[in-house]
């Protein structure tokens, strides 16, 4: 395992290496969520290092990478020119891609570039219509209670986006205070877990000064729900928390899951899915908040495209059903990179085409 920096922009993005790049297997390339999120939550899969090397980087903004205070910066074309320049500093001339939830959007915009080299995509939890993904995630938010709905309409009812400043450059955090971030993260996320904690969140909500707060404490009742459903989950998905750029999220994304309203809010190619040629595994958990229905927009527009869902999971299969991931990962690279795969009787690892699900 090795880790560094390497400079982009007058900037400093992280990387680490799990494995060795001349394994003889081509490498698998990590882009993690958010967008803003640091891509600790991604340890699981480093297990794969037994066969391959895993790289796995913070995005600039985000997690141990530098904090620069442009937020002109927050806009695609800055992360698909960091992805190559990772490639091209590290020497990854042929790759495997994975994208997670916005990883994923940012894969599908790089390689509608044609890029060379990419020898397989998976997207897992991912998507490829902000408006479609607002459309069910507030489905599946009617589902809660009354009063943490209550609480969440009064905050988007009243938001008012702000023009963003630029403020100073900051470097990344350490790995010991992320860590320690992390710890303090999960030990606030139980006590705001509470139904006690619920109800002052929607009372609090009444007052405009306390409703973003109030906000996103009833946000934890749907990431319960929906985000990653274990009741401790592990140390490694706080760090990713720990190492959240808000601003970059909300320059991109907006306040909240289900309530785009950043410049990724009319994000739709939809329409150029036929043009990704390469092979494609498609991942997601069955209380996904990237439910079926989008799983399936995506299958059905990338040809030969495989769907694998985890019955078990939210939107971090990779954390909820690891060994099971692992498996199917696994399996779904080899072949395409024509290793045979092994497989125990009556189980296809979901390199066959997956069943039609409906979005209920």
């Amino acid at each position: 395992m090795s880790e560094g920096f390497l400079h982009f922009q007058g900037h400093r993005t992280w990387y680490r290496i799990s494995g060795d790049l001349h394994s003889g297997k081509v490498p698998l390339l990590l882009l993690h969520g958010g967008p803003g999120m640091g891509g600790a939550a991604f340890e699981p899969l480093e297990a794969l290092a037994h066969s391959r090397a895993v790289i796995r980087y913070d995005q600039l903004g985000c997690g141990r990478s530098d904090r620069p205070g442009d937020p002109s910066l927050w806009q695609i074309p800055t992360f698909t020119r960091e992805l190559d320049a990772i490639r091209s500093e590290l020497g990854l001339e042929r790759v495997h891609l994975l994208g997670w939830s916005w990883g994923g959007m940012l894969a599908l915009e790089y390689l509608l570039g044609q890029p060379k080299g990419i020898v397989s995509l998976t997207l897992a939890s991912s998507l490829c219509s902000t408006a479609f993904w607002a459309e069910e995630t507030r489905r599946l938010r009617m589902e809660l209670p009354e009063p943490v709905q209550a609480t969440m309409r009064r905050f988007e009812e009243s938001f008012q986006p702000t023009a963003k400043r630029r403020q100073r450059d900051r470097p990344g955090p350490s790995a010991e205070s992320l860590r320690r971030q992390a710890r303090l993260m999960a030990i606030g996320t139980r006590l705001m877990s509470g139904a006690g904690a619920q109800r002052l969140a929607a009372w609090a909500s009444r007052l405009p000064f306390l409703r973003a707060a109030a906000y996103q404490v009833a946000s934890i009742a749907f990431l319960h729900q929906h985000v990653c459903r274990l009741p401790q989950p592990p140390d490694a998905l706080f760090q990713s928390l720990a190492g959240f750029n808000p601003e970059l999220y909300e320059v991109m994304w907006g306040p909240s899951e289900f309530f785009p309203t950043g410049s990724l809010a009319d994000w739709n190619v939809e329409e150029r899915l036929g043009e990704i040629d390469l092979p494609t595994l498609i991942t997601s958990g069955r209380f996904d908040e990237a439910t079926p229905a989008q799983m399936e927009q995506l299958r059905d527009g990338i040809p030969g495209s495989r769907w694998v869902c985890f019955e078990q999971s939210a939107h971090c299969a990779h954390i909820e059903e690891p060994e099971r991931y692992l498996a199917v990962l696994e399996g779904f690279l080899d072949a395409s990179e024509g290793a045979p795969v092994e497989l125990a009787p009556g189980d296809d690892l979901g390199l066959r085409p997956a069943q039609q699900r409906s979005s209920g």
